[in-house]
């Protein structure tokens, strides 16, 4: 049978411990209204960049692309090089997301060099970075940290970057 004094020594153990849980709900909760915010101001970056895309594809129905003269819109076999810029997650969580987009870049990777045509690699993301650098596939420019809190100036950099090389 317990005597008194270890009794005592285990409720004082277990107040400790609810002390300890009591902060770390604390600090989870705030961690928890930080990424809610963030979520709420990467949405408002989502839905700017949709309503470009829907409308880029309505011009590009609109004007039925086979018609236009545009160095954008000019679909030929002769090019040399392809610039392929992908974009992953910095962070874990997103696996499926991820897998998808690694997936289609070395299908395109293969497609064009099955073309005899070269393919350069600018990664955005952690996760896309390291699994091509683990694959040994050399990467033309790399952006990390991006992801977590996208802008519209560093996405500016970026193509800035792509289209001055």
């Amino acid at each position: 049978m317990a005597n008194l004094k270890d009794i005592k020594r285990k409720i004082k153990s277990v107040e400790n411990t609810k002390k300890t849980t009591r902060a770390m709900k604390l600090v989870s909760t705030a961690k928890l209204r930080r990424a809610e915010m963030a979520a709420k101001k990467s949405r408002v970056y989502a839905q700017k960049i949709n309503e470009v895309l829907s409308e880029i594809a309505h011009k590009i129905n609109q004007y039925k692309i086979g018609g236009i003269d545009s160095r954008y819109f000019d679909v030929k076999d002769t090019f040399e090089k392809v610039d392929i810029i992908f974009v992953t997650a910095d962070k874990g969580l997103c696996g499926g997301f991820n897998i998808q987009t690694i997936k289609t870049v070395q299908n395109l990777m293969k497609e064009y060099k099955d073309k005899k045509i070269k393919v350069r690699l600018r990664a955005v993301g952690r996760k896309g970075v390291d699994f091509f650098n683990f694959q040994g596939v050399e990467l033309l420019s790399t952006d990390i940290g991006v992801s977590s809190a996208p802008t519209y100036e560093k996405a500016q950099d970026i193509i800035n970057s792509a289209i001055a090389f």
